[in-house]
């Protein structure tokens, strides 16, 4: 639509409110009843609204076109004039009209959405509000929601309806949810009357369904004052209707008004209501007239919780902001006026700060408007924080293969009670399948063949399901359970007690709960059901088979493409059946002569017996013709390695006597020397590379029979000859679990332990990380462990100050080794724990070294993961050192995503917990909460339970302390943003962004980096074997290593060929 085209119809909308606002002033001055008065003066101020909304959008649109003179049409002036001159002419009655409104609603706090600040952004809640203009921001939104809630209503109403004709009490149901439809039809329409196609909407408005509908729990407090301009429903009497409110929480009833009649100032309640809520997600609103005996809606009104806590919220640090702008307001008065009292408080003339929820008159759907007074209690009870941090688990969840079938999601369990197929019902224990929704439960062979749809699949009725014509349902009665019963559903066993459903028709039982999910096929059991179900597929299928692929003769003559491309394969199966048929015909025929089957049965039978040699004789010439083109292949192959033998000896002749020519020539240069024999090796490894791929080639012939190609000898590889004698190296020495004596244990992980051992021939002491195999190979972590060691090789790489280096790997039948450095100095979780919170000064000294040790893994392409300080290491010399990369992930540039869920609850970042793609801006989020607790020394996250910790990381903001640092504060804030690509270092600048940070301006990172800075704290040990800086929960445990009973066989070893390394910056011995 152009400009033009909504200017025109703004004229035409315009032209007809204004005939709607003179006709009704017109009926207003000849009416006589009070109530009748006072319906024309709301649908008054209604259109005036609508008149002041339209006029308002062509004002924009004018100022729009005259700024564009190529678009500016020769009535524009016009049409301006008429238009503002209408405005102005009704806005005196329009004011008027609001303040008499006003006025007649005592005890009813007015608070209106004009008030609010016009600096503040509008949320959903201020959308929900009554005010005196309509916003395009609000037409949008509320026509969303509507068409939203108005999808759910029908959907609720086709169920009723489906109950009701399986003879089920719904009709009460039924027509509620048909009358509700009524009024979110017509509200529905009045928004779409008003909305105004926008070509640019700067402010976009949130459509329902991606909005969050996160659960909450705690107590809910509402105040229903009244409601005013409502329309009531029609009486028989001149008596006004009565009229009530109900409220529920999620469609479960929570409470209701008493029935009050319509007065001049409309209908008061002043009810007040404590709702407590548990994961709940929506208040949903619905005032009843009752003008007989049936009560009718007339008006509804939703809001979700989430909303209104985040609103709650929202008002509470404006009001924070605003009363430390007022002191800090007091405090430069103090300044500026020496004479002012010492003792003036901002507790005497300043407004009372209204943080008691919110108090507002509300839209009521589709006419009138409701006063309602909303506050709302999160449950933080079982959040506490805790008084000192405490040691956590890393957790990882695994992607879990999901078998879909009829809609099930069926996840592999592994079951310890005896459960009851629901397929089959046979008993079986140990692995079954379970559905992720519904909880059909069955064997894993038996999931396949499921079809029973799921409960919550949408997927379209099987049509040849309903040709099975069973569709009787059973007859379930509440029994006394006395034996043992299992479910037919969910495949447990049913307790003791009469609180179970029985099938009086047949032997099912079922839980209370899952006897609506069992299907309608009494009488019949469901391996009888799959069994029927079957054959009409496989009859349907081979009838459908028989009309799309009819008989065609094949073509007696192939060509020479179509013999290639059946290289690999010859259908001998296929001719071996044809054989068959070939000896069976003769009997066949013979056995229809002696049953004196007619002439034309045996003629049809000998043209088959024909057709089938004819297809014989060209299978075999077939055949014939791939020996051929084997031969000739094979020829082709023994000359090209005949050709492949010549040019090897030709360059080992090259070769020795290069090698000749050098030894002799003794004025050579060392360099030239070292350059020519690289050029050799170089050559002699390309020739082994070509070597070894045409042997790969060859094993793959099956039916080829060659001579083995020749193999350089290794005795002529000079490997120990490119450099002098003075700079040959000895070889490496090897390690394995012979070589070290453990002494003690350092810490423990999910999948083995780190201990301290001690080298039997240097006698130095590592720390040697001892992983279980069979766990790793349960678990699926192979890769897991294998990037381990990757990367400890890149931290090895440059040997970085602030990261554990890797000494060595080595690996036997039933473990996987880590030989790393040790850090006497004990891990921080140790020393906080005894310090219960660092300095402001020590603290940032560790995130110094913290940053830039992240900052390198970040260039590496690599995210952490796991920050926290149990993973955070102290050498004796006072500097930190990074360990435990069994959580980091490789392959993460900027811009890169994953899903794998993994890390400590405490210190996962919301997209995590959402379970949404995250970058490496995750491992900000937890240095942020890694600075929180070292400069407050607790988590800004806590809960007893890991629910309870997600909870607060999604909904709870991090406190602090009165005197708190304002650039400490800013930093945390800065870095604890739980949208992603707002948070410091989500950015190209990572690290750099948060080295500018005003908290790290007086920090020279180079002098950082290369340790030139004094250390605020020396961790203390009295020997070299002094452990009193670990955790006792760990140390005093046995050194020795669990005896474990599997063992891998030769597939599962396999997975860690390859494993053993040596640094290479270790000396040679």
């Amino acid at each position: 639509m152009t400009d033009e085209q909504k200017l025109e119809d703004l004229r035409r909308r315009l032209e007809r409110e204004n005939e709607i606002l003179n006709a009704t002033r017109n009926i207003r001055k000849i009416q006589e009843s009070e109530a009748a008065r006072a319906s024309s003066d709301i649908t008054i101020e209604e259109t005036q609204q609508r008149i002041d909304y339209f006029q308002n959008e062509m004002n924009k649109l004018l100022s729009k076109m005259l700024d564009n003179p190529i678009i500016r049409p020769a009535n524009v002036s016009t049409t301006s004039t008429d238009s503002m001159q209408s405005y102005h002419s009704s806005d005196s009655h329009q004011q008027m009209s609001h303040n008499n409104r006003q006025a007649s609603s005592p005890n009813i706090n007015p608070v209106a959405a004009d008030s609010m600040s016009p600096n503040r952004s509008l949320s959903t809640v201020d959308l929900l509000r009554s005010s005196r203009t309509i916003t395009t921001n609000k037409v949008v939104y509320k026509m969303h929601e509507l068409a939203y809630k108005l999808e759910v209503e029908k959907k609720l109403k086709q169920a009723s309806e489906k109950l009701e004709q399986l003879g089920m009490n719904a009709k009460d149901g039924n027509e509620e949810s048909g009358e509700k439809v009524v009024l979110l039809k017509r509200a529905l329409q009045k928004y779409q009357g008003l909305y105004i196609p926008q070509q640019d909407n700067d402010d976009a408005t949130p459509a329902p369904g991606t909005a969050p509908r996160r659960p909450m729990t705690g107590i809910l407090y509402v105040r229903l004052a009244g409601i005013k301009h409502q329309s009531n429903a029609p009486t028989r009497d001149s008596r006004p209707a009565e009229s009530m409110a109900v409220i529920k929480i999620d469609g479960v009833l929570k409470g209701k008004t008493r029935m009050a009649r319509n007065g001049p100032l409309g209908i008061r309640w002043n009810e007040d209501f404590e709702i407590p809520i548990r994961k709940a997600s929506e208040i949903e609103i619905t005032v009843y007239d009752r003008p007989d005996q049936f009560s009718v809606p007339i008006g509804m009104f939703w809001l979700k919780i989430w909303d209104l806590a985040e609103e709650l919220r929202r008002k509470k640090v404006d009001a924070d902001n605003d009363a430390a702008r007022s002191a800090q307001d007091v405090r430069d008065l103090a300044v500026r006026s020496p004479g002012a009292r010492r003792g003036s408080t901002l507790s005497g003339d300043s407004a009372p700060n209204k943080t008691d929820g919110i108090d507002a008159w509300w839209d009521l759907e589709p006419t009138g408007q409701i006063g309602i007074n909303f506050n709302f209690v999160k449950d933080v009870a079982v959040r506490k924080r805790p008084s000192k941090l405490g040691r956590q688990g890393a957790v990882r969840k695994r992607k879990v293969d999901i078998q879909e079938v009829q809609g099930h999601k069926f996840v592999s369990q592994k079951f310890y009670q005896l459960m009851c197929c629901a397929l089959c019902n046979e008993l079986f224990t140990g692995r079954g399948s379970q559905c992720e929704d519904c909880s059909f439960t069955c064997h894993s062979k038996c999931a396949e063949k499921v079809f029973i749809k799921c409960i919550s699949s949408n997927i379209a009725e099987d049509p040849d399901e309903a040709k099975l014509n069973h569709r009787i349902p059973h007859r379930f009665e509440t029994f006394t359970n006395l034996s043992p019963n299992w479910c037919y559903h969910c495949g447990h066993m049913l307790t003791f007690g009469r609180k179970h459903k029985m099938c009086t028709e047949c032997p099912v039982f079922a839980h209370d709960g899952c006897a609506d999910l069992i299907p309608n096929h009494c009488g019949m059991p469901a391996e009888t059901a799959n069994k029927l179900m079957e054959e009409i597929r496989r009859r349907n299928q081979s009838a459908r088979h028989q009309k799309v692929s009819p008989d065609t003769r094949p073509s007696p003559q192939p060509s020479a493409s179509s013999d290639l491309k059946q290289h690999h394969g010859v259908p001998e199966d296929r001719l071996r059946q044809q054989m068959e048929q070939i000896h069976l015909q003769p009997q066949q025929q013979q056995q229809l002569q002696e049953e004196g089957s007619q002439p034309q049965r045996q003629q049809e039978l000998e043209q088959e017996q024909q057709r089938q040699a004819e297809e014989l004789k060209r299978l075999e010439e077939q055949k014939q013709r791939q020996q051929q083109q084997k031969a000739h292949l094979l020829q082709q192959q023994q000359t090209y390695q005949q050709q492949l033998h010549q040019q090897q000896q030709q360059d080992l002749d090259y070769t020795n006597k290069t090698e000749q020519e050098q030894v002799g020539a003794a004025q050579t240069s060392n360099n030239d020397l070292f350059r020519k024999e690289q050029q050799r090796l170089e050559l002699l490894r390309l020739e082994q590379e070509r070597t070894q791929q045409y042997q790969q080639h060859q094993q793959k012939q099956q039916q080829q029979q060659q001579r083995p190609i020749p193999v350089m000898p290794k005795a002529h590889t000079p490997t120990l000859k490119i450099v002098n004698k003075q700079s040959q190296q000895q070889p490496t020495r090897k390690y394995g679990l012979s070589d070290f004596h453990f002494l003690a244990v350092l810490g423990r992980g999910n999948f083995g332990k780190v201990m301290l051992a001690e080298d039997k021939k240097g006698g130095e002491l590592f720390a040697i990380k001892a992983l279980k195999k069979d766990s790793i190979v349960q678990h699926d972590e192979v890769e897991s462990a294998k990037s381990e060691k990757r990367i400890f090789q890149v931290a090895n790489k440059e040997r970085h100050p602030f990261l554990t280096t890797l000494h060595s790997c080595f690996q036997t039948e039933t473990r996987l080794y880590f030989v790393m450095e040790y850090v006497r100095g004990g891990d921080l979780m140790m020393h906080i724990q005894r310090d219960r919170r660092f300095g402001e000064r020590r603290a940032k000294f560790y995130g110094c070294e913290v940053l830039l040790a992240l900052q390198y893994f970040h260039q590496n392409d690599i995210i952490y993961r796991d920050l926290k300080l149990d993973n955070i290491l102290l050498t004796l010399d006072g500097h930190i050192k990074i360990g435990d990369y069994g959580l980091c992930k490789e392959n993460m540039p900027y811009g890169a995503k994953t899903r794998t869920i993994c890390g400590t609850p405490e210190f996962m970042a919301p997209e995590i917990i959402e379970e949404q793609p995250y970058d490496r801006s995750i491992d900000w989020w937890t240095f942020g909460v890694l600075m929180y607790e070292m400069l407050l020394g607790r988590a800004p996250f806590s809960g007893e339970e890991e629910d309870d910790i997600y909870d607060s990381i999604m909904d709870d903001e991090p406190l602090f302390p009165q005197g708190f640092g304002r650039n400490e504060q800013a930093l945390l804030q800065s870095l604890l943003m739980k949208v992603p690509h707002l948070r410091l270092g989500a950015g190209p600048g990572d690290a750099e962004e948060i080295k500018a940070h005003a908290y790290f301006r007086d920090v020279n990172f180079d002098d950082v980096y290369h340790k030139r800075i004094p250390v605020p704290f020396l961790p203390k040990i009295t020997s070299a074997k002094d452990i009193s800086n670990f955790d006792p929960e760990f140390t005093r445990e046995s050194p020795s290593e669990t005896p474990t009973d599997y063992r891998l066989n030769h597939v599962e070893q396999g997975y860690f060929q390859g494993f053993s390394y040596v640094s290479s910056w270790l000396p040679q011995s």
